[in-house]
């Protein structure tokens, strides 16, 4: 007994295993039980007695069709005769119809359902030329594709210098779903085109996925970092995924625009790819603009316009007629552009960072701008007296004290704090007032190898959306407040919560100081900085600003280059010059007339940011005309850029 049921569990097993191995599986053992219930009925009807015509042949293969007409027919079911015979045809057409039927139908249903999902799903390789890859789905990556759809005019010279076509963009997702579809319907509105935009599943972390994808014939690949991962886990598997692609393809590797959290990781990034790559140091670009907006008030705006698709944009081109004229000299040339300096070998070189440097045939000049072909030279270039050496020193002077609390903690924090120590004319204290413990913070810190000879740090351990713990602090002691937005939590969702919940026991507290220090909030949606609304608050818009650095470089690599000097560590700093203190309230000067009074002093004059007056625009950038009166006001205040060797003796407007 046990012997059978053993056999009749192999039996089972094996036809188990054979239908699950496709479709073709299922319907040979449809077509095999249909063979063989029409055998063993032709064969009872042959040998029944008084069969009648369903052995009319006289031989077993005569009845054996007979039993499979209708098996598969149920139209034959009215000639049989005989009340016997009846049964046997009644019985194989009610068979027939839950087999030839019922089971075959099933089976093509759900092939055809198993084949839709599929390609739904987005399992099956692409061939494409020239499309923009975006490796990872994440909250930031419908953003990224608005940017790219929006910025037609860039995207059609970037096509052009790749052979031409039509903007395609090509999403690996992990898993493709239709609430992704969905997402970026609701972004792009009446611009959604699906057959511009394919999904695909799969990891990045695998070669097999990214030839899923035509990586190899890509004309730019964007790879934006995992925000809510940990310390080190979105690096190492942006690295792992440059080491892929190296071995992905056998064509020349497309341009690679990837996203480093920390720092200290972008050698070892660089060498794991094997193509050309611009790696943007995201936390210390962030953590760096963190730092100047807490030194200088009003720089969100600044920001917010240059980064985040506005009317003005950075832009680069070739000016072949000023080649071998001096850079400073050329500043005056553009009507419609404020010039920003050359885009070389990597690198920014800033309007003023010498006063003997000239343009070169093949340089490409940087600017801001409405739109590309604004940035063409109007005008001869004039000579520029520039400050004097001991001019230079006397502005170099040391500033003052300057007390910070840091509320939060997250992955770009070391490189803040390292930012603060890099202000060495500046005395700084800082408190960083956060749930980790502090022995885990000193050790983050000693793994980046931030140390501190000039900041001084303090490291407090408290929740700032505790009314009790907050209660601690002498806030009204503090220059500056940063809340950093949590990256712990998960998602953008969850740390936008815990931060409106912090900013609103932070806010109580301001009730009872007359002057609240100037506090800036980071924030992970541009769809909750409404949230954060008071005089003395100013927010920023991490990922935002992220993202759009990821989309415009991909379209444009020397963009990169320009931002490092803007916004990196190190380079030319955006800053505020109070009009009434310059004595230019109440004139008629133009911003022509202000951009030479700046030059003079080593600065590039980028526009006005004026005190609030109704809804007149605060800021701004690159005056369209520049030959008009601005007539400035008490409370306006120039935005200039100040290169390296004026930065230290900028007045904090703040």
């Amino acid at each position: 007994m046990k012997l059978l049921v053993r056999l009749r569990n192999l039996l089972q097993f094996q036809l188990e295993q054979f239908m699950l191995r496709g479709v073709l599986s299922r319907l040979l053992v449809i077509a095999w039980a249909m063979v063989l219930i029409a055998v063993s009925a032709g064969l009872l009807v042959y040998n029944l007695p008084h069969a009648g015509q369903a052995g009319e042949e006289g031989d077993p293969g005569s009845a054996i069709w007979w039993a499979f007409l209708r098996l598969t027919d149920s139209g034959y079911l009215g000639d049989d005769e005989g009340t016997l015979l009846r049964t046997v045809s009644t019985t194989l057409t009610v068979m027939g119809v839950v087999l030839f039927v019922g089971a075959l139908i099933a089976t093509m249903t759900q092939w055809l359902d198993d084949t839709i999902e599929t390609l739904e799903a987005g399992y099956t390789p692409i061939a494409k030329n020239n499309h923009i890859l975006i490796l990872g789905w994440s909250s930031r990556t419908p953003g990224m594709v608005r940017d790219l759809v929006y910025s037609q005019a860039r995207v059609k010279r970037f096509l052009d210098r790749h052979g031409g076509g039509r903007l395609h963009i090509v999403i690996l997702a992990e898993r493709v779903n239709t609430a992704m579809a969905q997402e970026l319907k609701d972004r792009l509105g009446r611009r959604y085109n699906s057959r511009h935009i394919t999904l695909r599943s799969g990891t990045p972390l695998r070669a097999d996925h990214l030839r899923r994808v035509d990586f190899g014939h890509a004309a730019a690949v964007i790879l934006a970092g995992r925000e809510f991962e940990g310390d080190n886990a979105t690096d190492e598997a942006t690295i792992k995924t440059l080491m892929n692609a190296t071995g992905s393809t056998e064509e020349q590797l497309p341009l690679l625009v990837a996203e480093i959290f920390d720092a200290n990781h972008l050698p070892t990034a660089r060498r794991a790819y094997a193509g050309e790559a611009e790696l943007i140091g995201a936390g210390r670009i962030v953590a760096r603009l963190l730092a100047q907006n807490a030194r200088n008030r009003g720089l969100s705006w600044v920001y917010g316009e240059l980064l985040n698709g506005s009317d003005e944009q950075i832009f680069v081109r070739e000016c072949p007629s000023l080649a071998d004229q001096r850079l400073v000299d050329v500043a005056g040339c553009f009507e419609r552009a404020v010039l920003l300096g050359i885009a070389r070998d990597g690198a920014l070189v800033p309007v003023h960072r010498t006063d003997d440097e000239h343009i070169r045939a093949g340089d490409r000049l940087a600017f801001i701008a409405r739109s590309y072909e604004d940035c063409v030279p109007t005008r001869a270039p004039e000579a520029v007296v520039t400050a004097s050496p001991l001019q230079r020193q006397l502005r170099a002077s040391h500033r003052g004290h300057r007390r910070v609390l840091v509320l939060g903690w997250n992955r770009k924090l070391p490189a803040l704090l390292a930012e603060f120590e890099a202000y060495q004319r500046e005395s700084v204290t800082i408190d960083v007032f956060s749930l980790r413990p502090v022995s885990e913070r000193e050790t983050l810190l000693a793994r980046q190898g931030v140390a501190f000879s000039h900041a001084t740090v303090r490291q407090i351990e408290g929740d700032f959306t505790s009314y009790h713990d907050l209660a601690r602090l002498a806030l009204a002691d503090y220059d500056n407040i940063i809340l950093l937005a949590s990256d712990w939590l998960g998602s953008a969702e969850a740390a936008d919560a815990r931060m409106v919940m912090g900013y609103l026991v932070l806010s109580e507290q301001f009730e009872h100081i007359e002057n609240p220090p100037f506090t800036l909030v980071e924030t992970m949606s541009a769809d909750n900085a409404a949230l954060f609304e008071a005089a003395h608050v100013e927010r920023l818009i991490s990922p935002q600003i992220q993202s759009s650095m990821l989309t415009q470089v991909a379209l444009r690599r020397e963009l990169h280059w320009v931002m490092e000097e803007l916004f990196g560590a190190g380079g030319a700093e955006v800053v505020f010059r109070d009009a009434h203190t310059l004595g230019v309230t109440g004139s008629d000067d133009s911003f022509d007339t202000l951009r030479r009074a700046r030059a003079r002093e080593d600065e590039i004059l980028l526009g006005v940011l004026r005190a609030p007056h109704g809804a007149q625009p605060r800021l701004q950038l690159n005056v369209v005309e520049k030959q008009a009166p601005l007539r400035l006001a008490a409370g306006d205040e120039l935005v200039v850029l100040a290169v390296p060797a004026a930065v230290a003796g900028v007045s904090d407007s703040g």
